[in-house]
């Protein structure tokens, strides 16, 4: 029973995947199965870092404004033609890092490319060839689409196209795409080019963020994303900053493949990439950057050249980190310690990020650090502080699934036993209320204390500074098929539910409330606006 119980909430957890990165369920047309653009890879890399403005988008379309073809003239690219091992390669411009030979994720309004060639080309067989290539693809695979094309040559050896889908693509579409490939064409001297690198991009609506009235009546897009990022929740109580994730390949599977990182500024409307991966709990060397905003990466290596900020504290203790969080107020840090070869009964150091000042618990973590339950990994261990007191837990053994559960009192400076009303051998993960009368367990359902009150009802936040738990439905046509969505609420004082706002578009996602509990922010790749 306790085995089924962590494969139901696995499969939970899987559908909050997929619902965030905007996947639906193919299409019986012979669309192949969506994905998910394959897991986080803990080494991934980034483009350089640079602070992009946000694009307000037009519409509730969600797609940014698009230059006309007259106003389209882009200019020459500086590029080392010399250190060219391939005959071209294909760069989508919004994010220069992907590059061909690749399959990634693009928006579904018009993308703009630059192909880079080794030698000077024959103009008009490069246009041949690209556009034979797509009406090939598209006969032969129907999920395989014809944009409309524009060419800007530069010089025979630097392209620019546009690439503009003829209809909107929308998320229950399923995949579509569309590939950029210069096979067959010839350079100016008359050499074929026979087995170049291509460019396959894979077409979805981007997420957006959406803020929303809690009666539903009004809706406002917020954010104009030209591309599939993806996001969990706010970073900061004020709701303003947000950690973007990227695929940069797509693939219906399991692999692990390099993310994109940015910070985007609610704010500002600015998109702040990272050229380091970004993580809200920290497990690594002892150098690292916490900033408290809410996120940590790596210290820097030699050239890299990271975004400048306040809020960055550069951190440095000498020893391995087999976790850190930030404290509830953000002013200390929460870390495992001790030799990275160590795997079991750590010691807790609390750093104040503001003096300096360390306080250790000498193997306070007793048990073993925990694994990742698909991979096999090492993942950090990650503490969970309300501004009373933060839980933790680790593993009985290096083979078992069972926790060892802890709690530290602020006041009391002690560690206990901690033990919430979740199977052992199931994740003790929980969100609650602000007064901490109520938790809602990911692997247990709804509580007050060891009251059961309703059963887990999938994503979901508690609405700041009140009882009620809010979380999605999923509303299904005759087929079986999930078609929409509804909010509901749950208020935990009146053991009741009630429908907050209906017929949603299939896939949002909860990143947050305004703290008047008046407004609600969604991540949805579907259009909001009522129907």
């Amino acid at each position: 029973m306790v085995q089924m119980k962590r494969l139901q909430a696995f499969a939970l957890l899987l559908a909050g995947t997929l619902l965030l990165t905007g996947c639906v369920p193919a299409a019986s047309t012979g669309t192949p199965p969506s994905g998910s653009g394959g897991n986080q890879q803990p080494e991934s890399q980034a483009p350089p870092g640079s602070t992009t403005p946000g694009t307000t988008p037009n519409s509730s379309s969600g797609h940014p404004p698009t230059p006309s073809s007259a106003e389209w003239n882009p200019a020459e690219i500086p590029f080392d033609y010399a250190s060219m091992k391939a005959d071209v390669v294909i760069r989508l411009d919004e994010e220069p890092v992907l590059q061909s030979p690749i399959r990634t994720p693009v928006g579904s309004g018009p993308q703009t490319f630059t192909l880079f060639f080794r030698q000077a080309m024959d103009r008009s067989s490069v246009v041949e060839a690209i556009e034979s290539r797509i009406k090939e693809k598209a006969s032969a695979e129907e999920w395989f689409i014809e944009p409309d094309l524009e060419f800007r040559w530069v010089h025979d050896k630097q392209l620019h196209l546009r690439a503009t889908p003829r209809t909107r693509v929308q998320p229950e579409d399923g995949i579509k795409e569309y590939v950029l490939d210069v096979k067959g064409a010839r350079t100016a001297s008359g050499h074929v080019l026979s087995e170049p690198p291509g460019f396959l991009a894979v077409v979805l609506a981007p997420n957006q963020l959406w803020k929303v009235s809690l009666d539903g009546k009004v809706r406002e897009q917020i954010s104009g994303y030209p591309g599939s990022y993806h996001s969990d929740s706010f970073l900061d109580p004020e709701q303003r900053y947000l950690l973007l994730r990227r695929y940069t390949e797509y693939c219906e599977c399991d692999a692990r493949h390099p993310l994109l990182y940015g910070i985007y500024d609610r704010q500002t409307n600015e998109l702040t990439r990272y050229p380091v991966e970004l993580t809200t709990s920290y497990r690594g060397e002892g150098a690292f950057v916490a900033d408290r905003r809410g996120f940590f990466y790596a210290a820097p290596q030699e050239g890299q050249n990271m975004p400048v900020s306040e809020t960055a504290v550069p951190v440095e203790i000498g020893e391995f980190v087999h976790g850190a969080d930030f404290s509830h107020d953000r002013k200390k840090l929460i870390m495992a310690v001790g030799p990275k070869d160590r795997e079991q009964n750590l010691d807790l150091l609390l750093l104040n990020l503001e003096t300096g000042e360390k306080q250790r618990l000498t193997g306070a973590l007793k048990g073993f650090v925990p694994i990742d339950e698909m991979y096999g990994d090492v993942i950090p261990i990650s503490f969970d502080d309300d501004g009373r007191q933060f839980t933790f837990a680790m593993r009985q053994s290096r083979s078992s699934f069972d926790q060892l559960r802890y709690r530290y009192d602020w006041k009391t400076e002690k560690v206990s036993a901690w033990n919430p009303p979740v199977p052992r051998d199931a994740w003790a993960g929980y969100t609650q209320t602000d007064d901490g009368m109520y938790q809602m367990y990911w692997n247990a359902g709804l509580f007050k204390g060891k009251e059961h009150l309703m059963d887990f009802q999938g994503e979901g936040l508690w609405l700041p500074n009140s009882h009620r738990y809010l979380f999605a439905r999923h509303k299904e046509n005759a087929e079986g098929h999930a078609v929409a969505m509804d909010i509901m609420a749950f208020d935990a004082d009146q053991r009741k539910t009630d429908t907050l706002i209906t017929d949603l578009s299939f896939g949002i996602s909860f990143i947050g409330a305004s703290a008047d509990g008046q407004w609600l922010y969604l991540l949805s790749s579907g259009d909001l606006q009522p129907r």
